[in-house]
């Protein structure tokens, strides 16, 4: 039998029946057909209650009002937040830039032990400019620039919007983070410039405190330096004073060996001696010469021959003495000049080794000294700290789309989170 003919029949007896009867049986069918319906729809109640027309409309008209509320809270008030701010509140920002670049005048000292191979000129300038850039961004740039000028001042006066301001009871660490926001510093590597930029508040304040973080980093890195220098003058000074007690013990010791020999000097002493016994010796061959010749005329026991045999011997005896103070033993046993000879070049040698070390020394000093003197390092600036004509900061339009972003961002977060939660309650 087909369906048609069922449904003809059905609609035959329905007509039959009474009215109250007859609405049952309608609904009766309407009810079959939604259950047959919903075994091909989506299982969810709320596909049920469009099928059955009992949509729950107030919980639909309160997610509505909660996303609106969200929209509202997470996008449009923000938004109208930021461009209020931005466009009409925020305080101008001016940035000073200069470029500059860390050159180092350290000359040469010769290669001796205050020298080194390690320490080249490169690695010098490289190891200063990461020292300024270090201290630049470093809680000693803070107090180093109170001693100069009023951070809290320039920061935080009342014409400055709350957002921008410094903090009236900031800390030491508050002024450091809030610095960092308004100082930045860059370096090409390849060239070693460097470029520094410094935001205030007025073109004025910004040009002046970026001529002073250049005065104070300087400052800084030749204090470094001077006081390795200084630390090397003590040290040479210490060599020439050691140098110099070395020499006047050792003249000492050569000026009492003098006085207990009696020779000042082995050459003049020498050559005094041989001139005086030269001479000794001319004379007994004088007096011999006129002996021979008397001893013809009168016999060898005049009176006259006894007294040249007699000057012979005391000349001869004079002359053993003088040959004995030159070389050999003399009768005194208190040497000869042989033996203080090689007593004196001993001395004279020490003397001049000292001499040449105390040269040295004083020679080593200067040079630290000159050095020591002199300005190390120099921040040689190229492009004077610009005194800016327009505000830099605040970047409205670039901070408007961030805004933007982020604001949209958390909006569709906030939605999606709620779109979740009445899907799960479906």
């Amino acid at each position: 039998m087909s369906e048609e003919t069922v449904t003809q029949e059905t609609k035959s007896l329905q007509a039959e029946l009474p009215p109250a009867l007859a609405r049952s049986q309608r609904l009766a069918s309407a009810l079959s057909s939604y259950a047959r319906a919903l075994t091909f729809e989506n299982r969810s109640r709320r596909n049920l209650y469009r099928l059955a027309g009992l949509a729950p409309r107030t919980r639909d008209k309160v997610f509505s009002i909660i996303l609106m509320i969200i929209i509202g809270a997470t996008l449009v008030l923000p938004m109208s937040a930021s461009v209020l701010y931005y466009a009409f509140i925020a305080s101008p920002g001016y940035a000073s830039e200069v470029r500059f670049i860390v050159r180092s005048s350290v000359p040469y000292l010769s290669r001796d032990r205050y020298s080194s191979d390690s320490v080249e000129p490169k690695a010098k300038i490289i190891q200063d400019t990461a020292i300024l850039l270090n201290y630049l961004s470093s809680p000693a740039i803070i107090q180093d620039l109170e001693k100069h000028v009023d951070l809290r001042h320039i920061y935080g006066r009342d014409d400055i919007d709350r957002l921008s301001r410094l903090k009236a009871d900031a800390t030491q660490d508050d002024i450091l983070k809030y610095w960092k926001k308004h100082y930045s510093a860059s370096v090409n590597t390849k060239s070693g410039i460097i470029e520094m930029e410094v935001t205030a508040y007025t073109p004025k304040e910004a040009h002046d405190l970026a001529n002073l973080v250049l005065k104070l980093g300087e400052q800084q890195v030749n204090q470094l330096s001077a006081g390795m220098w200084n630390d090397l003058l003590i040290s040479t000074q210490r060599d020439v004073d050691n140098a110099t007690k070395e020499v006047s013990d050792l003249r000492g010791k050569l000026r009492d060996t003098q006085n207990k020999t009696g020779v000042f000097d082995i050459d003049m002493s020498a050559t005094s001696i041989i001139t005086v016994l030269t001479n000794i010796e001319s004379s007994i061959a004088d007096l011999k010469s006129r002996r021979m010749a008397l001893a013809q005329s009168v016999s060898a026991s005049a009176p006259q021959v006894s007294e040249i045999d007699r000057r012979i011997a005391g000349l001869e005896e004079q002359a053993k003495d003088l040959r004995a103070k030159t070389a050999g033993t003399a009768a005194d046993s208190e040497g000869n000049l042989a033996d203080y000879s090689s007593m004196f070049n001993k001395l004279n040698l020490d003397v001049k080794m000292a001499e040449s070390r105390l040269k040295a020394a004083i020679s080593d000093l200067e040079k630290v000294k000159l050095v020591s003197s002199l300005q190390l390092v120099y921040v040689d600036t190229f492009t004077d700290a610009t005194v800016p004509d327009t505000d830099k900061y605040p970047r409205v339009t670039l901070n408007l789309f961030l805004s933007l972003l982020a604001f949209t961002a958390l909006c569709s977060a906030a939605c999606g989170t709620v779109l979740f939660v009445r899907k799960k309650l479906d």
